[in-house]
């Protein structure tokens, strides 16, 4: 009978395989049972629409409700089915794959696709604008008719991190806090170019920066990072599985095999209760 040898050299890779299998596992199957979810549709001046995935306990009336602005062209194409399926793309998205992890009976999350105009995604240009700006204030309102007692709190990864800054900025009454992780601290080649010299001064939220330390996607300089961070609060990520394009989900970019402890983080920092500088 064939039979597997496993070299000792293999062992560190299959444990850290393993947890981020058994990590990725635990978010798919618990989210249904902690959670109930349903795609909303806002209507946007001039007869467009965008919609959001709104993630809440069921009967909860959370606390605080996470905005949430993937990274990439942040074309989600969310529907959902009759049934109640959600469909996707970008499942692999550091914040999409953690809403499971966030969402308790003080959290929901609310996780932004781009508008019905916008059937290729965002570029970088149109996230510093004033209409991505307006298009994520219609969301905001729409959240505080739903959760007129919470806080809505600005989050924001990779290419999202563009949208945390220029709406952090521009709509400074709607947020409690602005949390940027990944944030793409290096602009060159032409990209992320609306955040070169980006003054994060002018967000009167406060805000926390979450970044690793080995972070190889070259718009995402850790030292950059701490530089631009400084004033404000940061935490530091280390370990964790880094696998494929250095600039995707699965890399450090994306906190692979980090979701669980940089939620924790994240989430005690939102409530100020005491929270780790360094995630490891």
């Amino acid at each position: 009978m064939p039979f597997f040898h496993l070299r000792a050299s293999h062992v560190p890779y299959m444990a850290r395989l393993l947890r981020m299998l058994c990590a990725m596992l635990v978010a798919v199957h618990t989210l249904p049972a902690l959670a109930r979810e349903q795609v909303v549709s806002v209507p946007l001046p001039g007869g467009q629409s965008i919609v959001y995935l709104l993630t809440q306990k069921e009967d909860s009336k959370p606390a605080w409700v996470l905005v949430m602005i993937p990274g990439g062209d942040g074309r989600l194409n969310l529907r959902q089915k009759a049934d109640g399926e959600i469909t996707m793309r970008e499942k692999n998205n550091f914040l999409v794959r953690a809403r499971g992890l966030i969402v308790d009976d003080r959290f929901a999350t609310a996780i932004v696709d781009s508008p019905s105009d916008l059937p290729d995604g965002y570029t970088d240009r149109f996230r510093a604008s004033s209409r991505h700006t307006q298009d994520i204030a219609q969301i905001a309102a729409d959240l505080k008719r739903r959760f007129p007692a919470a806080n809505l709190v600005l989050v924001g990864t990779s290419r999202g991190t563009i949208s945390t800054a220029f709406a952090g900025r521009d709509l400074a009454s709607t947020w409690q806090a602005v949390v940027h992780t990944s944030t793409l601290s290096s602009p060159s080649r032409g990209q992320a170019l609306p955040l070169a010299g980006f003054d994060y001064n002018a967000i009167h939220a406060r805000q926390l920066f979450v970044h690793h330390v080995d972070d190889a996607c070259f718009l995402c300089s850790f030292d950059a990072a701490k530089r631009i961070a400084s004033g404000h609060d940061f935490i530091a990520v280390s370990g964790g599985n880094a696998s494929g394009n250095p600039c995707k989900a699965m890399a450090h970019h994306g906190f692979n095999d980090q979701d669980a402890s940089v939620v924790a983080a994240i989430k005690a920092w939102i409530e100020g209760a005491k929270w780790p500088k360094e995630v490891n």
